[in-house]
């Protein structure tokens, strides 16, 4: 095609050539790890984007935004910036008076020069950076403290709320905030606080008839509930299908949240308890996901677990709440599925922004460049 134009503007067939070359590039990248139902939802969804686009850009601008006012405020600098901009005012206002200009006469000039805009530029890639690095560094604020639970429950407990009040108490617990802490404790009971099923409450809205055929779709069968050879899950499902008056559930998609309920262990060698030691207000409440459902339905009452926390909230209060980072069972009988640690999974957007920049930089500048 260049040819013809005795390769006159060859750009004009050069530039396209190699856009379609790298979007076939990544597209087989892509279908390498897609299935036929991804590729029809990816369609609709890039289909939509076009039309939420300007509200995404919007409301991603916002959050950005709120995010760095939040950090910004929480520094101490915020108010050595406050101090300088009060001792500044009159200054300001003495000039304004002295000088006669227009406000947007003054904002155009600054927007034409380009020493402004390349400040501007520097001063955004620097706030990016600085919000990486906030992120990264409330993560490594979070370490393994040394402190104890007999220690916590001495500051903390019920001898600090008779010697002052528990008020007082809980003002000099907030300096333990951030501490993350691995204990040993007495498993009591479990509940379940929340029960989350987007799909059930969806087919819910539909026509009763329309409804059972899609739980059978997309849910399970309830089991024929055959007396000679049924499973003890299998019973208490058969125990229920007559009363719920469907053929078919939508459990699968269940997500739970817990609160378990954790005492202190017994100091003795015997196993016998004092009447401290079993003192109820010294129990600890850990709230859990649904991550840990298969460890949490495996325990017994008096089990002796290893958990991870981070002290936050009412600390020096009754009952105290915790969300629970990592579970161990240490005198169960079978090994809880599927490892006998089980640790919360915490999503680090960093690394996966970190992964994505590297993924598309070696992908355009491969071989000549590679990301480290």
């Amino acid at each position: 095609m260049a040819q013809l134009r005795n390769f006159k503007g060859t750009y004009c067939y050069l530039v396209p050539y190699l856009v379609c070359f790298m979007w076939c590039e990544l597209s087989v990248v892509i279908l390498r790890e897609s299935s036929g139902i991804g590729l029809v939802r990816a369609s609709i969804g890039y289909f939509l984007f076009l039309f939420a686009l300007p509200v995404l850009g919007v409301g991603i601008a916002l959050m950005c935004l709120i995010h760095f006012i939040k950090w910004f405020v929480s520094l101490e600098l915020m108010k050595i910036v406050v101090t300088l901009v009060l001792c500044a005012v009159p200054l300001v206002f003495r000039w304004w008076t002295k000088v006669n200009f227009s406000v947007v006469e003054m904002v155009k000039s600054l927007t034409r020069s380009s020493i402004v805009k390349l400040i501007l530029v520097w001063i955004t890639a620097v706030v990016l950076f600085c919000w990486f690095y906030v992120y990264r560094s409330e993560g490594m604020k979070v370490y393994n403290s040394t402190l104890t639970w007999n220690q916590y429950a001495f500051l903390c407990g019920p001898r600090s709320w008779k010697e002052t009040n528990m008020a007082r108490t809980q003002i000099l617990c907030s300096h333990l905030e951030g501490h993350r802490v691995t204990w040993t404790g007495r498993f009591k009971y479990v509940r379940v606080t929340e029960i989350d099923n987007s799909a059930e409450s969806a087919i819910n809205m539909l026509p009763l008839f329309i409804g059972d055929w899609m739980r059978c779709l997309y849910g399970e069968t309830y089991p024929l509930c055959d007396p000679k050879n049924v499973t003890l899950e299998e019973e208490e499902l058969c125990r229920l299908k007559y009363l719920t008056k469907h053929n078919c559930h939508m459990k699968m998609f269940d997500r739970y949240k817990f609160e378990i309920t954790v005492g202190m262990p017994f100091s003795s060698k015997n196993g016998t308890k004092s009447i401290e030691e079993d003192d109820i207000t010294k129990d600890i409440v850990l709230k859990a996901s649904n991550e840990f459902k298969k460890v949490l339905l495996n325990l017994r009452q008096g089990s002796i677990i290893e958990f991870s926390t981070i002290l936050e909230g009412r600390l020096g209060s009754k009952w105290p709440v915790f969300e629970l980072k990592a579970i161990t069972c240490l005198n169960c009988m079978s090994k809880l599925l599927p490892a006998g640690r089980h640790v919360k999974i915490e999503h680090d957007w960093r690394s996966t922004v970190h992964k994505a920049i590297k993924f598309a930089f070696d992908f355009f500048f491969f071989p000549f460049l590679s990301a480290a």
